[in-house]
């Protein structure tokens, strides 16, 4: 006779095993790495410095013309065959300084053609595979004479600005949004106070409204969803300095996510040494690089382990260099060294580069020629192979989004002031080559049938030995 308990529970058990060995798990959406982990997985990292972040009130343009913006510092338009070689030379890491002032229009909103324009510089740099960082520039710094700086280290600056900031931050992050783990944002470059004051601020007040504005923008790119709830992104001290009391003062931003801050710090020091007697003139310059530098170096070193271990966030710095005095080889042994006692750390590094390459002379941090598509190979790498044992395993391989259409709307200390325009750095433009099409980045949604049939077979059969049961049993009941 059959049992009706055993046929029902072999049914059911039969329906278990099939749901488990044909339906796929339902996988939540693709987490982000890590700030930690992707500041490990940064090796060598490279500026593309007054080519988008370049201004000028005398610079004559209309709406969408952004060549004459880009190229307005005298380097040439950016190309894939420039970043390419970037990549090649053994840089995994970009930095694109950007400046929006004078492409926001009278409502708020970003110049569509410029917005345009950066993503194409961004997605170059991204399909070749390299972690990007991209920031709000010379929106922020001094102040006066030709600058188009509105973004000050002032509580009343702030009280007046901050919808202005949080709305180019919401089309900056809602742009990129479908972006991948590998785009990093920045939120501001190096922001003093009105006073145009470097190392640190002339009234305690203005470390208020560097932490607001800092906040700020953590809250409006988590504001946009997607991808940008765990973006990896990135807040600097006031201008960006390393002073111990910038330092001090300076408050990690509350996110909704966590572990997705990084902070950002630039250094040119020992000034002795990566200046020249024009830039420098509060101490003696020198040539060669010994070791009352090394002793600085590893001075600041430590100072910027011991901040970033009390404030438990990750560490770049996202400027350094020395400008040429025709001591090339002197300039590779300094850049070996600092960035080797920042990876100690655990801190990554991005080199200046202005695009001002001089053989000869001095001035200029460049170390690319970007039209001969040339390198200094002392010092690129020396930068590349000391970054090497600090460098953790890549991140996943992700394709750019392709937009969706939608509807238009519409610098550093005194020293590194010098990396803006020089007659010596005139070179030819190029022509923009197209975009390349890039593929969109999405999941895969199908929908497969054969759990369902096999499902269905299994209850059909369930359903035949439960009615020969049945038939059996009333007919012996007879």
């Amino acid at each position: 006779m059959f049992n009706a308990r055993k046929i029902t529970s072999f049914i059911m058990a039969a329906a278990m095993a099939v749901s488990v060995f044909t339906f796929p798990p339902v996988l939540a959406d693709e987490q982000f790495e890590s700030a930690a982990d992707a500041v490990s997985r940064i090796g060598a990292g490279w500026n593309l410095g007054n080519t988008l972040d370049a201004y000028g009130t005398w610079i004559s343009a209309g709406p969408g013309d952004s060549q004459a913006y880009e190229t307005a510092w005298q380097n040439p338009v950016t190309t894939q065959a420039m970043i390419d070689s970037v990549r090649d030379k053994g840089f995994n890491a970009i930095r694109i300084p950007v400046t929006w002032s004078q492409h926001i229009d009278s409502s708020g909103h970003v110049d569509q053609g410029w917005m345009n324009r950066v993503r194409e510089v961004v997605d170059m740099a991204y399909n070749d595979g390299l972690y990007v960082i991209l920031n709000v520039h010379h929106d922020t710094g001094e102040g006066g004479g030709d600058k188009v700086s509105w973004v000050f280290a002032d509580n009343s600056n702030y009280d007046q600005n901050q919808n202005k900031y949080a709305g180019l931050w919401t089309e900056i992050a809602n742009e990129f949004k479908g972006y991948g783990t590998r785009l990093l944002f920045e939120g501001y470059n190096e922001m003093m106070d009105t006073a145009n004051t470097w190392e640190a601020p002339s009234d305690s007040s203005s470390y208020q409204a560097v932490n607001n504005y800092a906040q700020l923008f953590v809250n409006t790119v988590r504001a946009t969803g997607g991808n940008n709830a765990e973006r990896n992104l990135i807040v600097n001290t006031y201008v960006s300095s390393f002073n111990q009391s910038v330092l001090d003062s300076f408050t990690v931003p509350t996110d909704s996510a966590d572990g997705h801050l990084i902070c950002e710090i630039h250094c040119y020091s020992p000034w002795g040494f990566t200046g020249t007697s024009q830039s420098v003139t509060w101490t003696s310059v020198h040539n060669d690089f010994g070791q009352q530098d090394k002793d600085e170096i590893d001075g600041i070193m430590n100072r910027l382990a011991s901040f970033s271990s009390s404030r438990n966030v990750p560490l770049i710095i996202g400027e350094f260099g020395a400008e040429f005095k025709n001591n090339e080889d002197q300039i590779a042994l300094y850049v070996s060294y600092f960035v080797g006692a920042a990876g100690q750390k655990g801190i990554k590094c991005f080199y200046w580069d202005n695009g001002d390459f001089k053989t000869s002379g001095e001035g200029g941090y460049a170390i690319f020629n970007r039209s001969a598509l040339s390198w200094k190979d002392q010092i690129a790498d020396a930068i590349v192979s000391a970054a090497a044992p600090y460098t953790g395993e890549s991140a996943p391989e992700q394709a750019t989004p392709t937009p969706e259409p939608e509807e238009t709307t519409a610098e550093t200390s005194s020293a590194s002031e010098t990396t803006e325009i020089t007659e010596e750095t005139a070179q030819t433009t190029e022509t923009v080559p197209a975009a390349p099409e890039t593929p969109k980045e999405e999941k895969e949604n199908s929908f497969n049938l054969v759990p369902f049939i096999a499902v269905d077979a299994v209850l059909a059969v369930a359903a035949a030995c439960l009615g020969v049961y049945y038939l059996k049993a009333k007919k012996e009941r007879k």
